[in-house]
């Protein structure tokens, strides 16, 4: 019932979960992959702390964004073409 204690507690969890978030980006070569699961560590750590305040609203906002973010980030990724992101080395001083 402190303030005090609550903030640490809201600052362990935001400190854990950006350190758990980190681990799960990881850098290919010039392609960084992870960072939808880094992002959705974020949101459900958001959504648990909502709830743990009391917060129902807001715990259900976060995960509705949150699912369909993703829903929709990934019917998006799989209509691009594998490879778009290459630059085509054989368009350049062909003049």
């Amino acid at each position: 019932h402190s303030p005090e204690g609550m903030a640490k507690v809201i600052e362990g969890l935001i400190t854990g979960i950006g350190f758990i978030g980190g681990g799960a980006i990881l850098k290919h070569g010039s392609s960084v992959h992870g960072t939808a699961t880094a992002a959705s560590l974020w949101a459900t750590g958001a959504v648990g702390m909502s709830v743990g305040l009391g917060s129902y609203d807001v715990a259900v906002t976060i995960a509705a964004f949150t699912f369909l973010t993703l829903k929709f980030l990934t019917m998006i990724k799989e209509e691009i073409p594998p490879g778009h992101d290459k630059e085509d080395k054989r368009s350049f001083g062909s003049d």
